[in-house]
């Protein structure tokens, strides 16, 4: 039952990045990486297992799950840039077209080899850098860095050894966000989670989860208002909202055609985080009510037109790609 929620964050973090709402999305960002430390976790040991098999039919699946839709989305706006060079879009100070080979390497990869990814330039989808921080982390759990308990405590205590050093010698926001050991804190925290799910299951009602939700946004919303000291444990509020949602919606017992529709509106999650610049620059010059003149934000004003374009693109994802690519993985699947 996380299709919806995924989506939910998905929309947050476009809200953050073309329409200027402030800590939501960063905040979704994190949430992602904790549901994806669980989720990886969880597959690996009731999926895949620890094989050279498992591992195998893990890194196809990852692939045909993050690449199809990734690159047909950078060459739409490749082209654009290319049709049109001169839209308002193009301020982005990290969306435009690569030029060496390496550049051109890393956008079609999403390695953006820098420990801050979100540095990285160019970027033909700007928000494809947290794919890196998730690839890594990949890599480290299909690896085994929380094939057992132990393990994966030790994990967590090393990624708060991190933020620890953080504070003590390098005090800098950028290390604890968009870092990629920043995001060992979130993976390793939705990995202890595994294991805690594993022992301890269990079963909530669903206005609790609707009140866990409503308090993460909450946190989200009012930090920025906060003095730095408690705008800082905001993001360890979160974390722990985020942990504590993830546990409790894994939990929860629904019928197949509810499933079916939370399993649906998740698959809009990825295209709807990956292509929302292309349609903002879409947007702009198709339309251009509510553009930002002077950056490339757009104003509410845009809020409608804007997300009913977005829904279209991606349901044309969703249902051209998407749905022939998890045909493809439900018949690998068989095979494992």
């Amino acid at each position: 039952m996380f299709g919806i929620l995924r989506t939910i964050l998905a929309i947050n973090v476009v809200l953050l990045h073309i329409f200027n709402v402030p800590a939501l999305g960063n905040y979704s960002v994190s949430f992602f990486f904790v549901l994806s430390g669980f989720l990886m976790t969880y597959i690996m040991h009731e999926t895949y297992t620890y094989n050279l098999k498992g591992f195998k039919f893990f890194w196809i699946n990852r692939i045909l799950r993050l690449y199809p839709i990734y690159l047909i989305i950078i060459f739409i706006t490749a082209i654009f840039f290319l049709l049109f060079p001169n839209t308002i879009l193009t301020t982005h100070p990290h969306l435009f077209l690569p030029k060496t080979i390496s550049e051109w390497g890393a956008n079609v990869t999403m390695v953006y080899p820098k420990i801050l990814p979100h540095k990285f330039a160019p970027r033909l989808s700007p928000a494809s850098w947290a794919i890196t921080n998730e690839l890594f982390f990949y890599v480290l759990i299909s690896l085994g860095i929380s094939k057992t308990r132990l393990r994966t405590i030790l994990w967590l205590l090393i990624s708060i050894a991190y933020f620890v050093g953080t504070y003590l010698y390098y005090d800098i926001a950028s290390y604890r966000y968009g870092a990629i050991p920043s995001s060992s804190l979130p993976f390793a925290l939705g990995a202890c989670l595994y294991w805690l799910n594993k022992s301890y299951p269990i079963k909530v009602k669903p206005i609790m989860i609707f009140v866990v939700f409503i308090l993460f946004n909450l946190n989200a919303i009012f930090c920025k208002d906060l003095p730095s000291v408690l705008k800082e444990g905001t993001i360890y509020v979160n974390y722990i909202l985020a942990v504590i949602m993830t546990y409790a919606l894994f939990g929860v017992k629904v019928s197949g055609k509810v499933k079916a529709i939370d399993t649906y509106i998740g698959n809009y999650s990825y295209p709807i985080y990956l292509s929302h610049y292309l349609i903002a620059i879409v947007y702009t010059l198709c339309i251009g009510y509510g553009v930002n003149k002077t950056g490339f934000k757009l104003s509410f004003e845009a809020l409608i037109p804007y997300f009913i374009i977005l829904g279209l693109f991606s349901m044309l994802l969703v249902h051209l790609i998407d749905k022939n690519v998890t045909e493809l993985k439900n018949k690998l699947k068989k095979k494992l």
